[in-house]
C-alpha cells in the first residue's frame, strides 16, 4: 500500500488511561492468561543491523535507554494502563513518493564475498522539512469543538467520537472548520450499508463478480459474504441520516455468532 507517511518520533504524554483490555484479571474471560505485572518488553531488533542482530538472538535483550524497548501498554498489579501518544512527528516522504524511497530507511552494501550487509539508518528521522506533527490534545479539542459527523451531523463525545473515514486521501480540511469525511464507528457502517448492494440476485457488475450493480446501481464488494449483505440489510432500515442504536446492536450480535461459528469450524 502507498504510504508517504511514516512516524519518525512519538513522544506519550507523561499520565497513562486505563486500559481494561490489559487487565491480568478479566470476568469476561476468565482462561485468559496475563501477567499481573508489566512495564517492558524484549528489545525489537528490526533497526539492528546484522552484527547487533547476531548478538541479541537468544538473549532476553533490554536495552532500558532505547525507547523502542518499551511498550505503552502496561499492567500495574493486574490492572491495564495505556501510555497514548501526545505527540507524533510523521515524515513525509518529498514529491509524494512511498515512505523510504527518496529518504532511505536503510543502506545496503555488498561485501566481498558477495553478501549484502544492511544497516538501519536515522538520519531520515532528523529532516525537519519533511516534518508533519500532530499534536494529539489539539486534534480532540478541534474534534469536539468543530468536527461533526458527515451522516447524522452530530457532535463528538467522550465514547463516541467522530473520527471514522473512509479512505486514506480524506482531506484533513482547515482546522478551523473542522475535519470533514468524518463518522461516528456506527453512522460510518449505516453509511457504507445505504451505498452497498443488497440485491439477491444482482444484476451485471462492473468487474465480473464485483462493482456497481446495474439492478439498483449501488457497489457489490469483491467476495463479499451472505453475512455482510444481511448486515446492511437491517442497516438500511435505518432511515438516511439517523441513527438507531437498537439495530446497531442487533448487527453487532449478528457479526459476533458469524466468528463464533468461524471459530468453531476453524477448531
Amino acid at each position: 500500500m502507498h504510504d508517504p507517511l511514516v512516524v519518525a518520533f512519538d513522544i506519550p504524554r507523561p499520565w497513562p488511561k486505563r486500559d481494561r483490555m490489559y487487565d491480568s484479571i478479566d470476568p469476561e474471560r476468565p482462561n485468559r492468561v496475563a501477567p499481573r505485572w508489566r512495564f517492558k518488553h524484549h528489545h525489537d531488533c528490526s533497526q539492528c543491523d546484522e552484527v547487533e542482530r547476531a548478538e541479541h538472538a537468544g538473549k532476553r535483550h533490554f536495552p532500558w535507554w532505547k525507547p523502542s524497548s518499551w511498550t505503552p501498554s502496561w499492567t500495574i498489579a493486574g490492572r491495564g494502563f495505556y501510555w497514548p501518544s501526545m505527540i507524533t512527528i510523521w515524515h513525509r516522504e518529498p514529491g509524494g513518493h512511498d515512505s523510504g524511497e527518496i529518504c532511505k530507511h536503510y543502506r545496503r552494501t555488498q561485501q566481498p564475498d558477495g553478501t549484502w550487509k544492511s544497516k538501519y539508518l536515522n538520519g531520515w528521522k532528523f529532516h525537519i522539512h519533511h516534518w508533519r506533527i500532530q499534536v494529539s490534545p489539539l486534534q480532540d479539542l478541534r474534534r469536539w469543538l468543530l468536527t461533526r459527523c458527515a451522516w447524522c451531523g452530530g457532535k463528538s463525545r467522550r465514547g463516541d467520537y467522530v473520527n471514522f473515514s473512509h479512505g486514506w486521501d480524506t482531506p484533513p480540511g482547515k482546522w478551523w472548520q473542522g475535519a470533514p469525511g468524518r463518522f461516528h464507528h456506527d453512522c460510518s457502517s449505516i453509511e457504507t450499508a445505504h451505498g452497498s448492494c443488497v440485491c439477491e440476485t444482482p444484476g451485471t457488475l462492473r468487474h465480473r463478480n464485483y462493482g456497481e450493480c446495474s439492478t439498483c446501481g449501488k457497489f457489490r464488494a469483491y467476495a463479499t459474504k451472505p453475512v455482510t449483505i444481511e448486515a446492511h440489510r437491517l442497516l438500511q432500515a435505518i432511515p438516511a441520516g439517523q441513527r438507531d442504536p437498537e439495530i446497531f446492536k442487533r448487527v453487532e450480535a449478528l457479526w459476533a455468532a458469524h466468528r463464533e461459528r468461524e471459530e468453531a469450524t476453524d477448531g
